[in-house]
């Protein structure tokens, strides 16, 4: 589907609004698409990126599940929608979002690096190790995040 000018404009608002902190202004310009055009792919995401800011864990959710419904391919989408659904419905949930995220993206860290960070945060620390050196191997980046990310705390006890 083309977007219509108004959508694309109204698309280019919320994303600028995010951009400056102006979250009520970001959800107030994504309200003024109407349907069907509501419901497009460009639009979701942004509606995903919206909610997360504005911390509507439900919503965000919601729609994060859409997304990666439409684009598998893009380990982002899952990540973003574990964030939310953590915030939402727990920990385990989210979970299960990542690994099915993995499947799909392998070689993606930050998948990973999220997943160490649930584990040790559940106790199970043997699998929260062997997810951070993986993430880490990908990228050594995440060697220097895992020494202040509070979730990790555990392994380092």
């Amino acid at each position: 589907m083309t977007l219509s000018i108004h959508t694309r404009r109204q698309l280019g608002y919320a994303e600028g609004y995010l951009l400056l902190g102006l979250k009520t202004e970001a959800a107030e310009a994504l309200s003024e698409i109407t349907q069907p055009e509501r419901d497009a792919t460009p639009v979701l995401i942004m509606a995903l990126a919206v909610h997360t800011d504005c911390a509507d864990w439900a919503n965000a959710a919601r729609v994060g599940a859409i997304v990666c419904g439409r684009e598998p391919q893009e380990a982002g989408h899952w990540i973003q929608w574990a964030y939310a659904t953590r915030r939402h419905s727990g920990i385990l949930d989210a979970r299960t979002i990542l690994m099915h995220g993995l499947g799909l993206h392998p070689r993606e860290p930050m998948l990973h690096f999220n997943l160490a960070c649930y584990e040790a945060q559940l106790g199970n620390l043997d699998y929260a190790r062997a997810f951070l050196e993986t993430a880490c191997g990908l990228d050594e980046a995440f060697a220097k995040l895992a020494q202040t990310d509070d979730d990790l705390a555990p392994l380092r006890w």
